[in-house]
């Protein structure tokens, strides 16, 4: 007889309703409604090295450490110069290539690129009560201030409404850009930040000029804004929270609260704590059980005694 005419033994009654099994639809790199590319992508990012740089892909990613670079040629980004007290369009540094090889594309050269010095990076935050809004601290404490005229300074050591800006995404007809462009707009005057092109002659050629007096979005408004993997992940996890994430999403929380791993030995020990102790907290261990322990732990087998002795507790009621 094949396999497919073997009948259950279970005994099963008229009416009764059938049990369906539960199935797991998650699919690794699956992407759509379900959010399974969504869940890897946090996975990889988890998994990466959290103090890299990546482009956010809108506004509400733009937190933390930024770099930000301007539409100038050649490429430069916004930087403070604490001993002259200015803000000007700094060089950045091309990463070189092995010798024989052809020069890196557009694409490379901004996945590679990464400030080289730390009056590059401005660090972003948003203000308390609107989520639009956010300002940008200097490497010496003091905020990047756009004047009514139009200059750009950074001598402020707090913030206030001349330190307030908005980032808005570029439209795709100003810019043909290989990643997310933005433009940064003046709260109080709803003007906007340029960065001009050098210009003369490649001998004695005039940095490029930056202002905050700009009507209208434009190719020299434009800006790409690198931002440190872990502040990107933590707006996009919160993003992906909100919008009523998975329970996968909910554990990679652990990552950000800075809890161990888990599974790990001290992920076991903080469970334990949490289910196995009486009143404020405090645990009941007799030597015998430390003797225990202590012999799990050389044998390497102290996850597999914690169980054992959670188990035997009954004060989980996971274990049960």
């Amino acid at each position: 007889m094949s396999s497919s005419g073997i009948v259950s033994k279970k005994l099963k009654f008229k009416g009764e309703k059938v049990k369906k099994k539960k199935r797991s639809h998650h699919h690794a790199g699956a992407s759509g409604e379900g959010g399974g590319g969504d869940e890897d992508e946090l996975a990889a990012m988890v998994a990466a090295d959290p103090r890299g740089w990546i482009f956010p892909e809108n506004v509400m990613e733009i937190s933390g450490p930024a770099f930000v670079l301007l539409p100038t040629e050649p490429l430069t980004c916004l930087a403070w110069d604490p001993q002259r007290e200015r803000v000007y369009a700094a060089p950045i540094d091309i990463p070189q290539v092995p010798e024989g090889m052809n020069d890196l594309s557009e694409a490379e050269v901004l996945q590679t690129i990464e400030p080289s010095d730390v009056n590059h990076v401005w660090v972003i935050s948003r203000l308390s009560g609107s989520e639009d809004v956010i300002s940008l601290r200097s490497s010496t404490g003091t905020f990047l201030t756009a004047s009514p005229s139009g200059t750009l300074s950074a001598i402020t050591p707090s913030r206030g409404p001349l330190e307030a800006f908005i980032p808005l995404p570029a439209s795709s007809s100003s810019s043909s850009s290989l990643f997310p462009t933005f433009s940064i707009q003046i709260q109080h005057n709803t003007r906007y930040i340029s960065a001009s092109p050098p210009s003369g002659p490649s001998i004695a050629r005039v940095k490029a000029e930056l202002r905050g007096d700009a009507d209208d979005v434009g190719p020299n408004e434009t800006i790409r804004i690198k931002c440190q993997r872990e502040f990107v992940f933590k707006a996009r996890l919160a993003n992906s929270e909100a919008k009523g994430g998975s329970e996968g999403d909910k554990s990679k929380r652990r990552y950000l609260d800075g809890g161990p791993a888990e599974g790990s030995i001290e992920d076991e020990l903080k469970r334990n704590r949490e289910a196995q102790t009486w009143g404020a907290g405090r645990a009941v261990i007799s030597d015998k059980d430390r003797r225990e322990i202590k012999r799990a732990r050389k044998e390497g087998k102290l996850a597999e005694a914690m169980l054992d002795r959670r188990a035997a507790l009954k004060s989980d009621r996971y274990a049960k």
